[in-house]
């Protein structure tokens, strides 16, 4: 088995997709090929086609919730990999709507800070990953806090402590 990159270092949870976003997918291609006088004429061969596009779409996609990010994989043809940082994530939220009802999958969106929303379609239980990215921000991002903090406070009180000598030895110096 290979050694894990950088990126995936730390896993803590496999993202799992529903199936029922191929279907998703295959309709609203079809609804929007059917909104042109080309779509039209090209649905025929979209048809069967675009279900073994949406079918290989879904294979090739993959998910991981690390310790310090998370990291998507999808695309057959034109593959896109994004690293999302934990400490840089503002807020996950879940849409559902009659569509997506109808459907029986929901859109999960990841905000980060300057940087479009992330939006992945399909997660399997996204209450319950939601609840467990934002939960790893909030460790990591506490983590990197108290860190920061003591860092500083030492900092602070090594310069207090220098310039108490300095003050000093000008005192001692005059008299």
């Amino acid at each position: 088995m290979m050694e894990p990159g950088y990126a995936d270092r730390g896993h803590i949870m496999a993202v799992e997709f529903d199936r029922k976003i191929i279907i998703y997918w295959w309709m609203m291609a079809n609804i929007g090929l059917l909104t042109s006088v080309v779509g039209i004429i090209l649905m025929p061969i979209w048809i069967p086609f675009g279900w073994l596009v949406h079918q290989k779409q879904y294979e090739h996609m993959s998910g991981t919730l690390t310790d310090r990010s998370i990291n998507m994989r999808m695309g057959w043809l034109f593959k896109k990999q994004q690293n999302i940082p934990l400490d840089k994530l503002t807020d996950v939220s879940i849409h559902e709507g009659p569509i997506l009802n109808a459907f029986g999958v929901v859109r999960m969106q990841f905000e980060t800070a300057g940087a479009a929303p992330f939006i992945l379609t399909g997660v399997k239980n996204s209450d319950q990953f939601r609840d467990l990215v934002l939960q790893q921000r909030d460790s990591l991002v506490s983590t990197t806090q108290k860190s920061a903090t003591s860092d500083d406070s030492g900092n602070v009180l090594v310069e207090i402590r220098d310039i108490l000598q300095e003050i000093s030895a000008k005192i001692s110096n005059e008299e």
